[in-house]
């Protein structure tokens, strides 16, 4: 879609919101919205206006109610509304399969809740008793009704041979719930894993709810395999608070747990019941497994929440121990390979490893992705990198460094999946594409380089949609211990590979004379970057201020004031010439993961200022590789600047 077409649809949706009356962005009803843009566009002119609404406006494009959808198809949470409304319209029968064995207090209170939060007229229950004591088989008598049976299995088969039991007893065009019977369901379970199944997902087989534990803490939130005992699987967000942001994201996941599952009726005729194989443990996984094989996806929606007593009937049984031994070494022999011996080399040997991006255009972390990658295929492997941009890519590509560009996130994660390669998330929302498309191929990676949460200040649900992306199953690598401690904050592991420069371009010149009244700065208007606090110190020094220089993208920014001079879309060769004239360099970001710019002004010999923060004490050290100023303290940074215009 162009550009015009992208404005012309965004603000068609805000002017319906605008005749509505309930247009209200950042704090701005439709008024002072208005006086604000007719000031801007004065100010920088109608291509820079332009631009900025087109912006602005697809954000508003992206709030739908109280969620947020994003390009990579991930969306912050469903509106409770939107899935009443779709089940009164669409409500599907479905009958829940609940083995059982000596549990009766504990299957009572589930049968109440089910009770409690369900229409028979939709859903039935099978209660399949594993062969328990006489004496408990008369309490579970006591449960049947016209929504609930009770099937009596002649002797003990553990776990799945009881849910196969009861799979095999329900109607043949009913979809089913497979619910452990120490779980206790909640309002709007059954209608929120429906919609999950139907309308959220695509291309899904099993949806597993967020399951907490008695006391309202979480229990599981989708399966991962565990890093830290690679032979089990764990629980997502284990532990954390019921309304922990990222737990409140849907996401596909590599399984869920059996405690609660919703499986579909075109699954079950397709992948099968449980393999009852596994004695006790990996059952589910196992099953899920199979679905992600056979073209099903499984999806994690929090939207559906019961209370499990975990593990509640394992004191009963005291051969469990030797049952989970078995079932351990009988998944392992066969998943084993498929985890742990994945194919990422060409027919030539070499070792292929696709960088995937978002965009191609001007970024200082786009620009490092693209150094890995020359350099990484100067070294002898198949080198690619995919990105969405149509445009003609910016950066200097290696003679055999190969591009591929797609339209939308679908084709790319269609074109994607098949590939046996390491293939490289390079921000955040490329990494849900990277995991999905390395479930059945390649080994997926996530190269950090900024805890993108800071990406978008005050806005919690984007921010819990960030973390939500950063999966157990990547192998992760960052730029800057500094990165590192917040990954490993979050319980994952990282590896800090620190930013390198291209040394051939970024070094003095000998035939450049240094101008001794030059401030230089990136001429970004992103918040992130912080120019508004490098302007204000740079005007504030009034008639003793230098001349300013500013590279680019964004040649408006030379309107603010006449001793701006700005350089269009230089090449590396013309920005290392600015590094060599310049007098000082002056980067004020408010958050950054690491700095190329920094780093490329040093090598060519340029005296630095940076504002201390996130990990740019790494590579600038006040009054030792360059100057620094603590966020927002302009007065010391005018010092700094005077300092160093004064020295030369």
């Amino acid at each position: 879609m162009s550009k015009a077409k992208v404005l012309f649809s965004v603000t068609k949706k805000a002017t319906k919101k605008l005749l509505k009356g309930d247009l209200q962005y950042k704090g701005m009803g439709v008024h002072k919205l208005a006086g604000s843009a007719i000031r801007y566009g004065v100010k920088f002119g109608p291509t820079a206006l332009m631009k900025r609404a087109k912006t602005e406006l697809v954000s508003i494009d992206r709030h739908v109610g109280n969620t947020i959808v994003f390009k990579n198809g991930l969306v912050s949470g469903v509106e409770p509304l939107a899935i009443k409304t779709w089940y009164s319209r669409h409500a599907k029968p479905l009958t829940v399969v609940i083995p059982s064995y000596n549990d009766y207090e504990l299957l009572k209170d589930c049968i109440g809740s089910i009770k409690k939060t369900t229409n028979p007229k939709y859903v039935r229950v099978i209660i399949v008793d594993d062969y328990c004591q006489p004496e408990n088989r008369k309490l579970l008598e006591t449960l049947e009704d016209d929504q609930v049976t009770v099937i009596y299995r002649e002797q003990n088969g553990g776990f799945a041979k009881a849910v196969n039991t009861g799979l095999k007893a329900t109607n043949a065009k009913h979809d089913v719930i497979l619910l452990n019977s120490d779980t206790v369901a909640h309002k709007g379970w059954v209608e929120a894993m429906q919609y999950g199944a139907y309308v959220f997902g695509e291309d899904v087989g099993i949806v597993g709810p967020k399951l907490l534990y008695p006391d309202g803490r979480i229990q599981s939130a989708g399966s991962y395999r565990n890093t830290e005992a690679p032979e089990w699987f764990d629980h997502y967000y284990r532990f954390q608070d019921s309304n922990y942001g990222p737990a409140n994201v849907p996401q596909y996941c590599i399984a869920v747990t059996g405690a609660c599952m919703y499986i579909k009726r075109g699954f079950l005729n397709k992948v099968g019941i449980l393999d009852d194989e596994f004695q006790f443990a990996f059952e589910d996984v196992d099953w899920c497994l199979r679905g992600w094989e056979s073209g099903y996806r499984t999806l994690y929606f929090p939207a559906a929440t019961l209370t499990h007593v975990e593990s509640a009937s394992r004191p009963k049984n005291k051969t469990i121990s030797a049952k989970e031994k078995q079932s351990i070494k009988y998944f392992w022999e066969k998943w084993g390979d498929w985890f742990d011996k994945r194919d990422v080399k060409n027919a030539k040997g070499q070792t292929r490893i696709i960088f995937v991006l978002q965009t191609l255009g001007h970024s200082g972390g786009i620009k490092i992705v693209f150094e890995h990658a020359n350099k990484l295929s100067q070294k002898g492997f198949d080198i690619e990198i995919w990105g969405l941009d149509t445009h003609d890519c910016p950066w200097e590509i290696g003679p055999n460094v190969r591009l591929r560009t797609f339209k939308n996130y679908k084709a790319m994660i269609a074109a994607l999946t098949p590939e046996k390669a390491i293939k490289v998330a390079t921000w955040w929302e490329t990494a849900f594409p990277v995991w999905l498309s390395s479930i059945k191929n390649g080994i997926p990676v996530y190269f950090i380089q900024e805890f993108e949460t800071w990406f978008y200040p005050g806005d919690v649900q984007a921010q819990a949609t960030v973390v939500a992306c950063y999966r157990k199953e990547f192998k992760n690598m960052t730029t800057s211990q500094y990165n590192l401690e917040e990954i490993k904050a979050l319980g994952l592991h990282a590896t800090a590979i620190p930013c390198g420069y291209d040394e051939q371009t970024y070094k003095p010149l000998a035939n450049v004379t240094r101008e001794d009244n030059v401030l230089l700065a990136v001429g970004r208007r992103f918040f992130q970057k912080n120019f508004t606090m490098t302007f204000k110190g740079w005007k504030a020094m009034a008639a003793t201020r230098p001349k300013m220089w500013l590279y680019g993208i964004e040649p408006d920014m030379a309107k603010m004031d006449s001793r701006i001079k700005y350089f269009t879309e230089p090449t590396n060769d013309e920005v290392n010439e600015l590094y060599n004239r310049a007098t000082v360099f002056v980067q004020t970001s408010r958050h950054e993961g690491f700095s190329l710019p920094i780093l490329e002004a040093m090598a060519a010999g340029m005296p630095v200022i940076s504002t201390n923060t996130g990990g740019l004490p790494e590579v600038n050290r006040h009054g030792v590789t360059g100057m620094m100023s603590e966020m927002g303290d302009i007065q010391d940074m005018i010092k700094n600047t005077i300092f160093i215009l004064e020295s030369r």
